[in-house]
């Protein structure tokens, strides 16, 4: 896989920005459509549908939004969901986009130990740690 400049991650932040908050008002209602189904036929909801909601909620660039997503992405970590990789690679980004780089490293880290492979979560942990030695080097400039 070719890495990706600053640049285009940028923009390929951008553009899922623009496609999460198309995506909103769909996912919302999929995911309480889904709490309703699940309680009125007594079983537990799909959290694939919850992980959707959340990974959207997380790519907005509103704090109390991305929060959200943030939160419902987190409490799929202690959950029976079985793509631990998707939901570690969602909070390493929703971390990175809003600048919180310690947890970004831990999720990313997170994810490498869980799929050594994944080239994505390998770029995206070389931008984190690329990320954080800038921030080094202006604290101590």
């Amino acid at each position: 896989m070719m890495k990706i400049t600053d640049e285009e991650f940028d923009l390929g932040v951008e553009m899922e920005r623009q496609c999460a908050a198309e995506q909103l008002p769909g996912a919302a209602k999929a995911w309480a459509t889904e709490q309703d189904s699940a309680k009125a036929e007594g079983r537990e909801p799909n959290l694939a549908v919850k992980f959707s909601l959340g990974w959207v909620l997380s790519k907005l660039e509103s704090p109390t939004q991305r929060d959200a997503g943030i939160r419902l992405l987190t409490s799929l970590e202690d959950s029976n969901y079985e793509h631990l990789d998707d939901v570690s690679y969602a909070l390493a980004m929703a971390h990175t986009c809003s600048g919180d780089l310690e947890a970004a490293q831990a999720h990313v880290c997170r994810l490498l130990r869980i799929c050594p492979g994944h080239s994505k979560g390998a770029d995206l942990h070389g931008r984190i740690r690329r990320k954080m030695e800038e921030k080094r080097e202006q604290r101590q400039a």
